[in-house]
């Protein structure tokens, strides 16, 4: 393949790409994902007209400037692996993966400012903060942005990427009832130790237990959300 296309689809692999779009009904990431999915595939309407959408954009360019507007040495060190076209109805913003944590986090700032949803294909992420979006679970890990309503493969990836400098993952919901997995010493365990903690809420029970099995970690916080007790059976817990 050559062409324009072909620089297309370069460009697109070098890029981490986010959508904002308004959604007038409550939707998470599953659903984005659906919807994205549809629009790319050519299906109309999807994405209705909304003035905040230009005017979020207006915003960004403003915070991180057009690649036109720069010179050829500053366009090297740009937000954009290319200018987001301008466009009522939903956006699509190529970041340069160097500057694509800055991005994101002024992305979402401003989507939760303007009242729009924020997706990140990439990571299957929804901004917790979408307008009536209220997440059944949250996954937040340390040195890393909150994840909403995370899946078995999110939660299996994360623990196994714990790390000396990403040390802990926490899963939270109602009335401050959470599950935790801390990793090593930075957690006050022993290298290739896994904490495990659980606590009933404010005035719960908090339990504690370790495990050197990193399966097991990723089984406990898999258990807790899909709402089975079997973890608790699993292992010898210790009330804090």
């Amino acid at each position: 393949m050559s062409g324009p296309e072909h620089i297309m689809d370069l460009v697109r692999s070098m890029s981490f790409d986010l959508y904002v779009w308004h959604e007038s009904e409550p939707i998470n990431a599953q659903l984005a994902q659906a919807k994205l999915d549809r629009w790319q595939a050519g299906e109309p309407g999807l994405f209705p007209a909304h003035p905040a959408v230009p005017t979020l954009l207006a915003a960004l360019l403003d915070r991180f400037p057009p690649l036109e507007s720069l010179s050829d040495a500053d366009a090297d060190q740009g937000a954009w692996s290319m200018t987001p076209d301008p466009d009522d109805a939903v956006l699509t913003l190529p970041c340069a993966w160097s500057r694509a944590d800055e991005v994101r986090q002024e992305v979402t700032r401003l989507a939760a400012e303007h009242g729009l949803v924020c997706y990140d294909p990439q990571r299957r992420v929804l901004d917790p903060g979408a307008p009536g979006h209220v997440a059944v679970f949250t996954l937040a890990t340390h040195g890393l942005p909150t994840v909403a309503d995370p899946d078995d493969a999110r939660l299996d990836q994360t623990v196994r990427r714990l790390s000396p400098e990403r040390f802990y993952t926490i899963l939270e919901w109602t009335d401050g009832w959470f599950a935790q997995v801390g990793h090593g010493p930075s957690a006050g365990v022993a290298a290739g130790t896994y904490a495990l903690e659980f606590r009933e809420g404010a005035d719960g029970a908090h339990l504690h237990t370790t495990s050197t099995d990193v399966t097991e970690a990723v089984r406990f916080l898999q258990d807790v959300r899909a709402g089975r007790d079997t973890w608790r059976q699993r292992h010898v817990w210790e009330q804090w």
